[in-house]
């Protein structure tokens, strides 16, 4: 009488699903900071001013539109983390400027001028396309 040799691959299986996972939501936050990136770039339709201390000038935002790139400091501090917890994994794209966060919810004095959130939006076919392909 002959026997089969039966072998677990689970683990392997599970292991590879969570590398797939990682380098999706990688991806995925890609999509979502090149998208941020280019939100916080172009003209606005605002008033212009002076950009102090130059001979400059740059017309800033209009409520409503993404904010005015000015000097920069908010387009260059957006970055993204991938934060393992309880057996999950969380994508983070943002800034650590609290600033950020007036120019997307606005504050008392002013209105805002959301950036992160319409980025986010339109990056969300491309990294729903990223996360339904094929996982093995």
């Amino acid at each position: 009488m002959g026997y089969t040799k039966v072998v677990s691959r689970v683990d392997e299986a599970v292991a590879k699903i969570g590398e797939t996972g990682y380098d999706r939501l990688h991806e995925s936050l890609q999509v979502a900071r090149n998208e941020t990136l280019k939100t916080l770039s172009g003209n606005r339709s605002g008033r212009t001013y002076k950009v102090p201390g130059t001979d400059r000038t740059y017309t800033a935002s209009s409520p409503g539109e993404p904010p005015a790139q000015r000097l920069g400091p908010l387009r260059q501090s957006v970055k993204t983390e991938i934060d393992k917890r309880f057996g999950y994994m969380f994508g983070k794209v943002g800034t650590m400027l609290a600033y950020g966060r007036h120019l997307e919810f606005g504050t008392s004095k002013m209105r805002p001028r959301p950036w992160l959130r319409p980025s986010l939006e339109k990056a969300d076919p491309e990294i729903r396309k990223i996360m339904y392909r094929p996982w093995l």
